[in-house]
């Protein structure tokens, strides 16, 4: 038995589906991002399902998630900036291992963020993957 649709009528209905699609959610897609945001896909909704401008979000809501740094982040010569793309570093473990190199010089291996206070074993086994002491 043949289909109901001709293979024509059914690519020209899946472009059309793919446009209006490209209409709807487009915008919100192709505009600029700053460093470290995330699209979160639950506010990707018709206009009038928005909610109005007004409305308060909660600080955890407003949260965004924190990037993975593309390539390894070298301890060594790495700013706060950099070292805070690290998965459970924030602006105070990243002053802490920037005083620590200032203090005791540049790090052996990577292993060597253990005597950073506040970086334990849990929370190495989290950065040793993206880090590097060149």
């Amino acid at each position: 038995m043949k289909g109901a649709y001709t293979r024509r009528e059914t690519i020209v209905a899946s472009l059309f589906g793919m446009a209006i699609a490209g209409l709807v959610w487009g915008p919100a897609l192709l505009r600029p991002f700053s460093h470290g945001q995330t699209i979160d896909l639950e506010t990707l909704r018709l206009p009038e399902e928005r909610a109005p401008a007004h409305t308060r979000v909660s600080s955890t809501a407003a949260r965004v998630a924190k990037p993975r740094p593309g390539r390894r982040v070298d301890i060594n010569h790495a700013d706060i900036a950099a070292l805070q793309t690290l998965p459970g570093i924030g602006p105070t473990l990243a002053q802490r291992i920037i005083a620590h190199r200032k203090a005791y010089g540049v790090f052996g291996d990577p292993s060597g963020l253990l005597e950073v206070d506040g970086i334990g074993s849990k929370r190495f086994g989290k950065v040793e993957p993206w880090i590097e002491a060149r």
